[in-house]
């Protein structure tokens, strides 16, 4: 559990710090006062990375030279996480173990963000799907993410190279073969988690909007198709684009309500509902993968429900769970024992 927080020149902050955190803390505030700052800078401790911005620069804050995050822990095999960031370079560090490497650091803080730009899973391009899968697959099995980057890096070469006026064929060719075998094993991965997930976002959507809707989840690759063509048959059509067509950069999921594309046809409320239940799903596979507790970050994802929807939402929560919740105004809650109250601003 965490149990301290510090903050330096991160995003509005310049030194801040949370102390004596409990298994559930109300960031309360009006806007602007840096509450989502604050689950950033813990989302940051678990993943390396913002759940806003993909630069880690913009969380610096004007006029700094540096930013970074600290935790405090009870109960872990960790007693203290350390992150700090400038332009030239990042040291991650566990206890008294500086500069580990992103494999070393990714995972030691399994965490997951609810916020209502969650609706972008369902609603936005396919590349939000896929980041939002490969995170939580990450997250499950930690070989997946060296996968993942080693793929990245292999479709920039082969854009590059793709981009010159006479690329090498042979060269082409070796890095084809790479990352057709790397690709079928992200797609038999993606596959797999498909299978498992369907059933589970299917229950919590249920369970959220109190009917038996029917909530589908399908995992659409063209993959197979590009695996079958003649080498020559590729490279003609890759040099004629400019681009990689095969690889797993192309994979979607599509979430159908009643057989209809809820991204599509879905209404406000069912959208909604959907983000709610994709983050439960999340939250539910880390937790069994890792056999370990999470650190649930909450961004006012629940104002818009009413009180028997944030009842629903918070049956589905596991009492192991810490929450962090930034709100501008106290939500309905249901805990045995009263939450952590922390003002920020007058």
């Amino acid at each position: 559990m965490l149990k301290r927080l510090h903050v330096c020149n991160f995003r509005c902050h310049e030194d801040f710090e949370l102390s004596d955190l409990g298994s559930c803390t109300l960031l309360l505030g009006d806007n602007g006062r840096g509450k989502t700052s604050l689950l950033e800078a813990v989302y940051f401790l678990s993943r390396c990375r913002s759940f806003r911005t993909h630069q880690s620069r913009e969380l610096l804050r004007w006029g700094g030279q540096q930013f970074g995050v600290a935790g405090w822990f009870e109960n872990c095999s960790y007693h203290k996480l350390k992150v700090e960031w400038t332009e030239e370079s990042r040291n991650l560090a566990v206890d008294q173990s500086e500069n580990l490497t992103f494999r070393e650091f990714w995972g030691l803080l399994p965490s997951v963000v609810f916020q209502n730009n969650d609706r972008q899973i369902v609603l936005g391009p396919a590349q939000a799907r896929r980041q939002w899968a490969d995170g939580l697959l990450a997250s499950m099995y930690p070989g997946y993410l060296g996968q993942v980057q080693r793929a990245q890096l292999l479709l920039k070469q082969k854009n590059a190279l793709l981009r010159q006026e006479n690329p090498d064929r042979a060269l082409w060719d070796s890095l084809t073969q790479q990352l057709a075998e790397l690709s079928r094993t992200l797609w038999e991965a993606r596959g797999v988690f498909t299978q498992q997930a369907g059933p589970v976002l299917e229950q919590f959507y249920q369970s959220l909007a109190g009917e038996r809707e029917s909530i589908s989840l399908h995992y659409e690759s063209p993959l197979p198709q590009l695996l079958e063509a003649t080498p020559d048959s590729l490279w003609q059509r890759e040099r004629e684009r400019g681009l990689a067509r095969l690889g797993p950069h192309r994979d979607d999921w599509r979430i159908t309500l009643f057989d209809k594309s809820l991204r599509d046809f879905g209404s406000e409320g069912q959208v909604k509902t959907a983000a709610l239940a994709l983050r439960l799903l999340e939250s539910k596979l880390i937790r069994e993968a890792t056999d370990r507790d999470l650190i649930l970050l909450l961004d006012d994802v629940l104002t818009e429900l009413d009180a028997e929807r944030q009842s629903r939402f918070w049956k589905q929560l596991p009492a192991g769970d810490q929450i962090i919740y930034a709100t501008t105004r106290v939500p309905h809650l249901e805990f045995a024992a009263a939450p952590q109250e922390i003002r920020l601003g007058p």
